[in-house]
């Protein structure tokens, strides 16, 4: 990571050199590897809740009472564990 020499804001790659946004200038890599890059992580909460993703062929069908029942017995003690 390298900070602008000017407003000590973060510079990003662009077009083989270094970008300030906040300055709007470019400065030339000085003896360093041109290969940057980008990475983002996310942190999350334990209070968010995971998204479920149905698929489009399964969007809509209702699940068998036996399903149902076995999730059911599955998930019922959760509860006690804490969880």
């Amino acid at each position: 990571m390298r900070f602008c020499p000017n407003c000590d804001n973060i510079m990003l790659p662009r077009n083989g050199k270094l970008y300030c946004q906040a300055c709007d200038e470019e400065f030339d890599l000085k003896n360093e590897q041109s290969d940057f890059k980008i990475i983002k992580k996310i942190k999350h909460d334990d209070s968010e809740g995971s998204p479920i993703i149905v698929k489009g062929e399964f969007a809509g069908r209702r699940i068998g009472s036996e399903d149902r029942k076995a999730f059911e017995e599955f998930f019922s003690g959760s509860e006690e564990s804490g969880y």
